[in-house]
């Protein structure tokens, strides 16, 4: 009985044991094949990566890896010590022979995760799927390189902005890549020199990179959904070594066709007085800043390809400028300040803007003579200017330029004015149109008292009226009016004495007795209508342009004219 109760026993012990035995022998051979796979397979996707970049780029691009560590079960890769090298001299050698991308790129990573690798599809459908890459603190380098002339065909250019799908491959799926406190630099060999530009730290976001050879795409760039990229806290001195440019961030995505700038400083280096002597030759001082700049609708394209900058919209938001000029300080000799049609025609690239947006904007201009600078500035300012363009066709075809917008004159008297370019003119002729509201016309005396002996003790404008001036690179033509009432000025001198103080009453006594009207209409209700007559300094600026002549139509309404403007007085008398 108890030898039949043993046996039963042993049996059971047995059938565990072999259970067990198979159980860790699974567990082993599994891990063995693991194991296995995990370096094995890692060496033959290596082999397999750097075979692949070989003959997928005809040699322009080789590969250099250190290890690969493949996780079968969750499909992830991990990739240490990965180098992607372009070769520039082979480029340089075929490219009057193919058609090759203007674009090279230098990629060196000491460590990147590829996650979700779907390897069975991979194996029977010869199709990658990744879910996710991610890199962290890459080294990348971008070549803009000469683009072949065969590129020229619509299809052609297409592929110069495309990568092929490797040779045996059905289609390559990325859904996302992120790469993290990046280094990049950027080269071009487009110019007469090498334009070379480090910027430290970056990240980018790729989004949807698709190779598929069953499924027609619209064409994108680098066969991407969007590529995003964001630079943080850049810094940049300007080449004269005067000023600083300051970025809180920079933006682009391809998808969106945006560009963005955030918190942009120009920031000059020196004081007002240190400034222009440093320059060696009058200039104004400018400090700069605007809390975000949108380009919209970029065409990247042509920019890669062409060096063509072609965009629908500029936004510039809460602009802050600060200007200031020394004139104690000579000008520089033979100096000649284009205009702006002739700027654009003179620029060394390709620029088209449909339409640019300033709002909310403040611009401050000081002017200094004396021992004390002049000051002037306009605030709430709103522009708009349409026709932003050197492109030679639509100049040829007369396209006018416009822009229009509004300020307040030293925070109080509203002024909207247009000013009309003719771009493809070679006299550059342009006009231009204003109208200022009420205003206190002693608020102009911090510039008026610091730049002239004279103040204004009282006076308001009701309206001032510029109808239409004409002008061009000579000379500006027109008519201002001017309405004002009980306009007082008050003469002053330099030095107080006893001779001076007399030279003043008489002054005063000319000034606002015998030439000037208190008032605009008079009391006979009589319309004194101001002429502007204004010679160009052809080497001064368009404001200076624009200021001077509509002073030279305000002094009109004083009676303060040139023999030319009586001769234009003259002849408007006997055409009435």
């Amino acid at each position: 009985m108890a030898e039949d109760q043993i046996l039963p026993a042993r049996k059971v012990k047995l059938k565990w044991k072999f259970v067990i035995g198979t159980f860790l022998f699974l567990i082993l051979s599994i891990s063995g094949v693991l194991t296995y796979g995990y370096f094995h397979y890692g060496k033959l996707i290596k082999s397999f990566l750097i075979e692949t970049v070989k003959r997928g780029s005809k040699g322009l691009y080789h590969a250099e890896i250190g290890d690969i560590y493949l996780n079968i079960i969750e499909g992830d890769l991990i990739v240490r010590k990965f180098e992607l090298i372009p070769d520039t001299a082979l480029y340089r050698k075929r490219i009057g022979m193919d058609t090759l991308s203007p674009i090279m790129f230098r990629l060196k990573i000491d460590h990147f995760k590829i996650m979700n690798f779907r390897i069975y599809a991979a194996i029977s459908h010869r199709r990658i799927r990744i879910s996710d890459i991610r890199l962290i603190a890459p080294e990348i380098t971008v070549f803009r390189m000469m683009v072949s002339d065969q590129a020229k065909g619509d299809r052609s250019r297409d592929q110069l902005i495309s990568i092929p799908l490797p040779k045996g491959w059905n289609s390559v799926l990325v859904s996302n890549i992120e790469l993290k406190n990046g280094k990049l630099e950027y080269y071009d060999f487009t110019g007469d020199s090498v334009f070379y530009q480090a910027i430290p730290s970056c990240s980018f976001r790729i989004t949807n990179f698709l190779l598929d050879s069953n499924k027609i795409t619209p064409p994108r760039l680098l066969n991407c959904d969007d590529i995003s990229i964001r630079v943080d806290s850049l810094n940049l001195k300007t080449k004269n070594g005067l000023n600083r440019l300051s970025f809180g961030e920079i933006g682009l995505s391809t998808g969106e066709r945006l560009f963005y700038v955030k918190d942009f400083h120009l920031i000059p280096l020196f004081s007002r007085h240190d400034y222009t002597r440093k320059m060696g030759y009058q200039t104004d001082r400018m400090d700069i800043r605007v809390d975000l700049v949108k380009i919209h609708r970029i065409n990247l394209r042509e920019l890669i390809l062409s060096g063509k900058f072609q965009a629908g919209l500029l936004e510039i938001d809460s602009l802050i400028l600060d200007s200031y000029r020394d004139k104690r300080v000579p000008r520089k000799q033979g100096f000649r300040p284009p205009l702006p049609q002739e700027e654009l025609r003179k620029l060394g690239f390709y620029l088209k803007i449909d339409t640019v947006v300033l709002q909310n904007g403040k611009a401050g201009y000081s002017e200094q003579v004396y021992n004390e600078p002049g000051s002037i500035y306009f605030d709430k300012m709103n522009a708009v200017l349409t026709g932003l363009t050197n492109d030679s066709a639509l100049l040829k075809a007369g396209l006018v330029s416009e822009l229009s917008g509004s300020a307040y004159l030293m925070g109080n008297g509203k002024l909207d004015a247009s000013l009309k370019f003719d771009l493809g003119n070679k006299n550059n002729s342009f006009t231009f149109s204003a109208r200022l509201a009420s205003f206190d016309l002693r608020e102009i005396n911090p510039m008026l008292s610091k730049l002239l002996p004279a103040e204004i003790s009282n006076g308001k404008v009701q309206r001032l009226i510029i109808p239409q001036v004409t002008a061009n690179n000579q000379i500006a033509r027109g008519k201002l009016l001017f309405y004002y009432n009980d306009l007082k000025i008050k003469m002053q001198t330099r030095e107080e004495s006893t001779w001076n103080s007399i030279k003043k009453g008489v002054v005063n006594f000319v000034a606002n007795d015998i030439l000037i009207n208190t008032d605009n209409p008079g009391k006979s209700g009589k319309m004194k209508t101001g002429i502007i007559y204004f010679q160009r300094d052809q080497e001064k600026g368009i404001i200076n342009f624009l200021w001077k002549s509509t002073l030279s139509g305000l002094k009109s309404t004083m009676g303060f004219n040139s023999k030319k403007q009586k001769e234009i007085k003259k002849s408007d008398r006997k055409r009435n």
